[in-house]
């Protein structure tokens, strides 16, 4: 494994998502390059996942040109999607100790965000990095109002150590040691739609000594731009995840996770 002064970025979509290409873009911009963008395309049909290849392939070109930086493309299909699957396919192809894991509808709020991130880590005690998921300017009503809420849940995310999978970075020797369970749905069978095995990976960090920060600099703009569908998804949402929180909270730990890759 590569050392942690380079960093791995995972990008998680499904065929291409509207702010793929910008995300590239911004990640080719950063104060501090990745060595390495993995993405997991959990595609719908194999015409879109060799169009998002293609375009993969063309947005690398014409952003990352004449930098030292590689591009894997990694896909599942629909039958072999789950959240922490996913997401560990990701972290298992990456090279670096370091790996920054985000979305293809997520954009960083600035071109400090990955160094923002990554400073943390001459602390070895800190096993993960999150930040705040801030809202898309839509430039609608609705759109204002979600970002009254993300504000008031922002706000509720400092008081809890969560190194949320929408935007964070960890350590691969860690994960090896504690991958995202693939079986926590069949303990709360609820996490198999809102996933929260990130929720659980913290929780088993911290419950082993190790840190998590949230830290605001290193944010995302983070929405679907679906409106009042949106703000309303949002609210629902949060009392779910909410109860969830709760059931994970009461496993008995240390835990075993369990992940296919590792097995």
């Amino acid at each position: 494994m590569n050392s942690d002064k380079q960093v791995s970025v995972v990008i998680r979509t499904r065929d291409k998502e509207r702010f793929l290409e910008k995300l590239l873009e911004m990640l080719a911009v950063q104060t501090l390059t990745p060595s390495e963008i993995i993405i997991v395309d959990n595609y719908s049909s194999e015409e879109k996942r060799r169009f998002l290849e293609s375009q993969i392939l063309e947005c690398f070109w014409n952003f990352f040109r004449g930098k030292e930086i590689s591009l894997k493309v990694v896909t599942i299909s629909d039958e072999e999607f789950s959240h922490a699957y996913s997401t560990n396919l990701g972290v298992h192809e990456a090279e670096n100790e370091l790996v920054c894991i985000t979305n293809a509808h997520s954009l960083p709020t600035s071109v400090h965000w990955l160094q923002d991130g990554v400073r943390h880590f001459k602390n070895s005690n800190v096993a993960g990095v999150s930040g705040f998921f801030l809202p898309h300017s839509e430039g609608k009503v609705f759109g204002k109002l979600d970002k009254l809420l993300y504000y008031f849940s922002q706000k509720l995310v400092l008081r809890q150590d969560w190194c949320s999978t929408i935007n964070c970075i960890i350590r691969k020797s860690l994960w090896q040691i504690y991958p995202f369970d693939e079986n926590l749905p069949k303990i709360i069978p609820q996490t198999r739609k809102y996933g929260l095995e990130d929720y659980d990976w913290s929780k088993e960090m911290i419950f082993r000594g190790y840190k998590i920060i949230v830290d605001p600099s290193f944010s995302v703009f983070h929405s679907h731009g679906k409106g009042v569908d949106e703000m309303a998804r949002n609210i629902r949402g949060y009392f779910i995840y909410r109860r969830l929180q709760q059931k994970i909270n009461q496993l008995k730990r240390p835990r075993k996770s369990f992940s296919k890759l590792l097995a």
